[in-house]
C-alpha cells in the first residue's frame, strides 16, 4: 500500500478512502458491543492506520522544509496534543461517571478521525524537490529486502529501534493492568496518568527535539529519547502508589517526546526523495512484527515472575538500545550523508 500512494497521482483519494474504511467503521461500535467484535474492529482500525502513516510521511516531507522539519514537526505536535490532553481528561470524567458512554466515545473519535483525514487531503503532496516515484514491477517486499541488505545504517537503526520497541510494547500492554490491578485507579485518575501528565511533558520537550533534530541527526535524538524512556518502566517497577506512577509518566512523556520526532521523521532522513516510501514502509512494518511477539511477552514474564520482572527487563532493554545508538552515532556522525540507495558507496562501501 505504501508504494501504491508513492506511486500514485492521486494521494488525495487514497488518503480519504484510507480515512473512510479506518476511522468511520468506528460508527459500527453503535450496533454491536460484543468483545470479540471490538478486538477485531480496533485491529482493522490499527491495520488502517499502518496503511495511512508511509502516506503522511511523504507529506510531512513534502511540506516541511529539510532545515527545521524537526521543529516545524514539533510545532504541529505539540498542538496536537493540548487536544489529546484536554480530551483525554474530559473522557475520563465521563467514564468515571457512567462507563456505558465508551460506545459513544468510540463513535465520536471515528468522527473526529475522519475529520483529520480530510484536512490531510487538503494538503499538497510534493514541492519541486519531490520527483514521483517510478512504478517497481518487482514485489513489493523485495524493495523492502534491497533497502535493508544494501543501507547497512538504515539497518541498524532499524534494529535497534526494533529493540526498543519490543522494551515498549512490553511495559505499554502491562501498564494497564498494573494501574488498575496493583495501584487501584479510578477512570479520572487513570485519564491523568495516561493523558494529562505525558501529554504536558511531550509539548514542553518537542521543539528541544525537533530543535536537536534540525541541529544534529535522528540517531542521538533516538539515544538520549530511548535512555530518558527507560525510567518509564523502572520507576513502575518500584511503585507502590499512584504518585509513582505520576512520576513514571513524566519520564514516560520526556522519552516519548523524542522517540515521537525519531519514529515519524528517521525515514526522511535516510531516504532519497523517491525512496522515502519504502523506507517508511520498512519501519511501519517492522512495528507489525514487535506486536506480534512483545505484548505475549510482557504478560508470560508478569504471570511467571511479575511485573516488577517484566518492568525490569523493559527497562534493561531501553538503556540496551540508547546504548547502541550512541555506537553507530560515532561510527557515523552525519547520517543525512548517507542516504539513499542510489548515492555511491559510502560508509564503509555498503551503500551505493
Amino acid at each position: 500500500m505504501g508504494a501504491s500512494f508513492q506511486t500514485s497521482k492521486n494521494h488525495r483519494l487514497f488518503i480519504l478512502v484510507t480515512g473512510l474504511a479506518g476511522r468511520l467503521t468506528l460508527l459500527s461500535v453503535l450496533l454491536c458491543q460484543r468483545p470479540y467484535f471490538l478486538i477485531g474492529l480496533i485491529s482493522w482500525v490499527s491495520l488502517t492506520h499502518a496503511i495511512y502513516i508511509p502516506a503522511v510521511n511523504m507529506i510531512y516531507r513534502s511540506n516541511y522544509r529539510k532545515q527545521n522539519r524537526g521543529v516545524c514537526y514539533a510545532r504541529a505536535q505539540m498542538v496536537a496534543l493540548v487536544v489529546s490532553s484536554a480530551t483525554a481528561l474530559s473522557v475520563g470524567r465521563v467514564l468515571n461517571w457512567r462507563a456505558s458512554a465508551s460506545i459513544w466515545v468510540f463513535a465520536a473519535a471515528g468522527l473526529f478521525g475522519c475529520l483529520a483525514y480530510m484536512s490531510y487531503v487538503s494538503m499538497p503532496r510534493r514541492s519541486v524537490d519531490e520527483p514521483l516515484a517510478r512504478r517497481s514491477r518487482r514485489f513489493p517486499y523485495a524493495d523492502l529486502v534491497q533497502i535493508l541488505r544494501a543501507d547497512k545504517f538504515f539497518r541498524r537503526y532499524e534494529v535497534n529501534f526494533f529493540i526498543y520497541g519490543v522494551a515498549f510494547m512490553i511495559t505499554f500492554s502491562m501498564v494497564p493492568l498494573f494501574v488498575n490491578d496493583v495501584l487501584n485507579a479510578d477512570w479520572t485518575q487513570a485519564s491523568k496518568v495516561f493523558g494529562v501528565i505525558h501529554p504536558l511533558v511531550m509539548l514542553i520537550f518537542l521543539p528541544l527535539y525537533g530543535r536537536l533534530l534540525d541541529k544534529t541527526s535522528v540517531v542521538p535524538v533516538a539515544s538520549i529519547a530511548f535512555l530518558c524512556l527507560a525510567f518509564w518502566p523502572l520507576s513502575l517497577a518500584v511503585a507502590s502508589s499512584l504518585k509513582f506512577a505520576y512520576v513514571a509518566y513524566f519520564f514516560f512523556g520526556l522519552g516519548m517526546a523524542g522517540v515521537d520526532v525519531a519514529w515519524m521523521l528517521g525515514a526522511n532522513t535516510f531516504a532519497d526523495p523517491d525512496r522515502i516510501q519504502g523506507y517508511t514502509a520498512i519501519h511501519v512494518t517492522l512495528v507489525g512484527f514487535r506486536a506480534l511477539m512483545a505484548p505475549f511477552l510482557g504478560l508470560w514474564v508478569t504471570r511467571h515472575f511479575g511485573f516488577t520482572a517484566a518492568f525490569g527487563l523493559s527497562g534493561g532493554l531501553l538503556v540496551f538500545a540508547s546504548l547502541l545508538m550512541v555506537l553507530l552515532g560515532r561510527q557515523c556522525a552525519n547520517p543525512a550523508q548517507y542516504a539513499g540507495l542510489r548515492k555511491k558507496r559510502r560508509c564503509e562501501g555498503q551503500i551505493r
